[in-house]
C-alpha cells in the first residue's frame, strides 16, 4: 500500500492496518511546509527555547546561519505518519533512532516516509524504515522506528484541531518568514507591486519578480536583486507561452507558491482617452486581457501549487464602481476585474486560497501616466480625501503584507480601499 496526505487536506477518516494487512514494503507519506508559526508553536508545546530556533540574530551566528526547525519537530511528523497512517490508530511506539542529516528552514519542503522493513508475529512488532527529504530530495532525516501494530480495524472520523492564535513577545503576526510569492507589475521605483514587494520581502518573504521585457529588464533587475530575488523572469501576459514559463519554472524551483501579486493593466492610449462608448472591440478586448484575464490565469496557474493554500492579489481602482473623470476605459475593466476576485475567491476557497483586491486612491506610477489629465485627478482626489493626503505604495504594501499574514487567512474576496478615506465621498 502506498498512501499520501496532504496535511491540510487529510481524509475526513482516519484507518488502520492491522498487523494481519501489513505487508513488507508498505508505505505512507506526508509533505509539510516549515513555517515559524510552526516552530514557535514547537517551542511552546516543547519548551525548547534555544536561541538557533527562535532569535534570528542568534542563528546567523550559528553553526547553520539562520534559524532552523527544532530536530524533533521532524521526529514528529515521523510520529504523526505511524499514528494515523501506517500502521495508524491503536499503534504503540515502542522505539526510534533517528539520524539527523541536514537541517530544516523555513520554507522548506519536507516529505516524511515510513516504510515497513520486517514484521515479528510474536508481539506484533512492526519495524518501519523513516525518512525526511527537503525540496530537493536530499535527506534530512533517516532511521528506524519500532512499534506494536494493531490487531483491530479501526476507521473513525479525523479529529479536527483548534485553531491556535499566537500573541507571546515577539511573534510578529505578519511575519511572512518562509512564505515565498511572485509580483507580476514592477516597472519602476514608483510602481505600486514595488512598494508591495519591498514590504514583503522586509516581512521574510522570498520573491519571484518579472519584468516586462528586454527594455524594462535594466529598469527591475536592480530592484529585484536588492530585495534577494534570485528569481527574475521576463513576462508579457501577451506573449504566448511566457506566463506558463514562469509557472514552470517556480515549479521548478520551488514546488510552491504562497502568494501572487498581480499588478498589471494596459488599454490601447486611442481607447483610454476616448469615451468608453466609442471603445473599439479590439481595444477593449487588448485592455480587458491585459487588466483582468490575465489576472484569472495567473490564478489557475498558482491553484496546483498552493497546495498548503495561498493569496491572490490584484490592485484596482474606485473608477471601477464609481464614474470618475479621465478614468474611461478602465472603469469597466477594473469593475469586472474585481467580480472576478469574487468568483475566484469562491471556487478556490475550498482548498485554502483566498484572493483579494486592493483599491488605492491615485498614486503616481508609469501605468497612470497614460490616463488623460492625471495630475487633474490627483489633486480631486487629495482635496476630497478625508485624511487630505493620498496613500503612496509604502501604504498599499502594507495592506498587502497584511493580506498575505495568516492574521488575514479567514478573509477573503475583498475589495478593500487604500485611498485615505476617498471612496467614501459621494
Amino acid at each position: 500500500m502506498n498512501w499520501v496526505e496532504n496535511p491540510a487536506q487529510g481524509p475526513a477518516l482516519i484507518e488502520n492496518r492491522t498487523f494481519d494487512e501489513l505487508v513488507v514494503g508498505d508505505s505512507a507519506s506526508s509533505t509539510r511546509v516549515l513555517t515559524m508559526r510552526d516552530i514557535s508553536l514547537f517551542a511552546i508545546v516543547s519548551g525548547d527555547v534555544n536561541p538557533a530556533h527562535l532569535d534570528p540574530a542568534f542563528a546567523e551566528t550559528d553553526l547553520f546561519h539562520g534559524i532552523v526547525a527544532h530536530g524533533m519537530w521532524g521526529g514528529a511528523l515521523i510520529s504523526a505518519l505511524l499514528g494515523t497512517a501506517l500502521p495508524g490508530p491503536g499503534t504503540i511506539y515502542l522505539g526510534q533512532d533517528l539520524t539527523f542529516r541536514r537541517p530544516v528552514r523555513p520554507g522548506d519542503t519536507v516529505t516524511t516516509t515510513v516504510t515497513l522493513a520486517e514484521k515479528h508475529s510474536e508481539k506484533s512488532i512492526a519495524v518501519f524504515d523513516c525518512r525526511c527529504t527537503n525540496q530537493s530530495g536530499e535527506d534530512v532525516i533517516v532511521g528506524r522506528a519500532r512499534v506494536i501494530a494493531p490487531s483491530e480495524k479501526i476507521v473513525r472520523p479525523r479529529t479536527v484541531l483548534p485553531s491556535v492564535a499566537l500573541h507571546a513577545h515577539g511573534i510578529d503576526p505578519f511575519d511572512l518568514t518562509g512564505k515565498r510569492g511572485l509580483i507580476v507589475g514592477i516597472a519602476n521605483d514608483q510602481s505600486i507591486a514595488y512598494g508591495c514587494a519591498q514590504e514583503l520581502s522586509n516581512a521574510g518573504a522570498e520573491l519571484a519578480v518579472t519584468y516586462l521585457n528586454a527594455k524594462a529588464e535594466p529598469h527591475v533587475r536592480p530592484l529585484a536583486e536588492a530585495l534577494g530575488c534570485k528569481l527574475i523572469l521576463p513576462c508579457d501576459v501577451r506573449e504566448p507561452g511566457q506566463l506558463e514559463q514562469v509557472f514552470d519554472k517556480l515549479t521548478s524551483e520551488w514546488g510552491r507558491l504562497d502568494f501572487v501579486l498581480h499588478s498589471i493593466a494596459f488599454a490601447p492610449r486611442e481607447d483610454l482617452i476616448g469615451r468608453v462608448t466609442d471603445a473599439s472591440a479590439a481595444g477593449f478586448g487588448i485592455a480587458m486581457d491585459v487588466s483582468c484575464h490575465s489576472f484569472l490565469r495567473m490564478a489557475r496557474l498558482a491553484e496546483p501549487l498552493m497546495t498548503e493554500g495561498g493569496t491572490l492579489l490584484t490592485v484596482t481602482f474606485f473608477g471601477s464602481a464609481r464614474v470618475v473623470d479621465h478614468y474611461n476605459l478602465m472603469g469597466p475593466v477594473k469593475a469586472a476585474l474585481e467580480s472576478a476576485v469574487r468568483y475566484v475567491a469562491a471556487e478556490l476557497g475550498p482548498k485554502g486560497i483566498r484572493a483579494h483586491a486592493i483599491s488605492p486612491g491615485p498614486i503616481r506610477t508609469r501605468a497612470a501616466s497614460g490616463i488623460d489629465r492625471f495630475d487633474e485627478l490627483l489633486a480631486e482626489a487629495a482635496a476630497r480625501s478625508p485624511q487630505h493626503q493620498l496613500a503612496d505604495i509604502a501604504d498599499v504594501g502594507a495592506v498587502a503584507r497584511f493580506l498575505v499574514s495568516d492574521a488575514a487567512k479567514r478573509i477573503t474576496g475583498t475589495t478593500i480601499p487604500v485611498d485615505g478615506g476617498q471612496h467614501i465621498q459621494g
